[in-house]
């Protein structure tokens, strides 16, 4: 069997358990399982539960982050601001939120020490901004004067983008239950939106 086609069904299969069942209660038997390998071929690709779920988190986020390349129309001679609007506009997280409830999971699992150096790095240059458009709109709008300029672009990059994670993880982890919170009429998307918008936006 070919060792590349091997590990992508391991990382494919493992993604399901990991989303489906969370980290803790997923297990390398039923994942190796359901590939059809025993359990010495996989941990022969993936040595620990920990490498694979890190592993996924980096898939995982690729898969976010192809989401977000979002097509916010024809920008000709729109303003920095005018494009984050846009691109605030046409985000529905709803459409990865499988993705990002695996996110918080990773998040709380993963508090202390990562697997290695290696897979650190690797889950490090997964995050770098230069591949989210959301980056290059603020940078925009910082230099043409549409957004203001009193944080740096990396501030409000890191601010805007970690907040509507954590935001989005919340809401979806305790979507059951926030409408028996005094909740249940709050559209969390379009305040984040607005708040944000009406905070960057240079007067």
């Amino acid at each position: 069997m070919d060792m590349q086609t091997t590990r992508q069904r391991i990382l494919i299969e493992a993604e399901k358990q990991f989303i489906a069942l969370g980290i803790a209660n997923a297990q390398m038997k039923d994942i190796a399982s359901a590939v059809n390998i025993n359990r010495r071929t996989l941990y022969r690709y993936f040595p620990t539960k920990d490498e694979l779920a890190f592993e996924i988190e980096i898939l995982v986020m690729k898969q976010i982050q192809d989401y977000l390349m979002l097509d916010i129309g024809d920008t000709t001679g729109k303003t920095g601001f005018e494009k984050v609007k846009a691109y605030f506009f046409q985000v529905d997280l709803d459409k990865v939120r499988e993705q990002i409830k695996f996110t918080a999971e990773f998040d709380r699992y993963f508090q202390d020490n990562y697997p290695n150096p290696e897979l650190e790095q690797s889950f490090i240059e997964a995050l770098n901004p230069d591949r989210d458009p959301l980056f290059h709109y603020i940078r925009e709008g910082v230099t043409d004067g549409s957004i203001r300029n009193d944080l740096t672009v990396e501030e409000l990059y890191h601010f805007i983008s970690h907040s509507f994670i954590s935001l989005f993880q919340r809401l979806i982890l305790r979507e059951k239950h926030l409408k028996h919170e005094y909740c249940d009429n709050i559209d969390f998307g379009k305040s984040f939106r607005d708040i944000v918008l009406s905070g960057i936006k240079r007067t």
